[in-house]
């Protein structure tokens, strides 16, 4: 049986809160190489992880602890980014076939974020 990741599954918007919530806490760290594509492989090891420091964590709005103009300008241009891309997805209702599909299209949605 195929696996059938449509637009307006929990896992695309799950990803994406991932992505913002796991690279808000690398950038305020000062981890900015590779950002996205770390995020996720982070999110996707340990799922279950995640959701225990979810609860700590502010929510994906919340600009964070950034010390750096630079930071704040970069979160939020990624967050317009991530906006941007499910709206595409929505729009388009896209689908993927697996979770590596997926992780691949945002990766490549998302990497030119400046």
């Amino acid at each position: 049986m195929r696996l059938k990741i449509k637009w307006n599954d929990d896992r695309v918007r799950g990803a994406a809160t991932a992505v913002l919530l796991i690279a808000r806490d690398r950038l305020s760290r000062g981890e900015t190489g590779d950002l996205i594509r770390t995020s996720l492989a982070e999110y996707r090891s340990d799922i279950g992880a995640y959701k225990m420091k979810r609860a700590t964590w502010a929510e994906p709005g919340d600009p964070g602890p950034f010390v750096k103009p630079s930071q704040v300008a970069f979160y939020a241009s990624l967050r317009a980014a991530v906006d941007r891309w499910l709206l595409h997805l929505a729009r388009n209702k896209r689908q993927f076939n697996s979770l590596l599909e997926l992780d691949n299209a945002m990766v490549a949605a998302l990497s030119d974020v400046r």
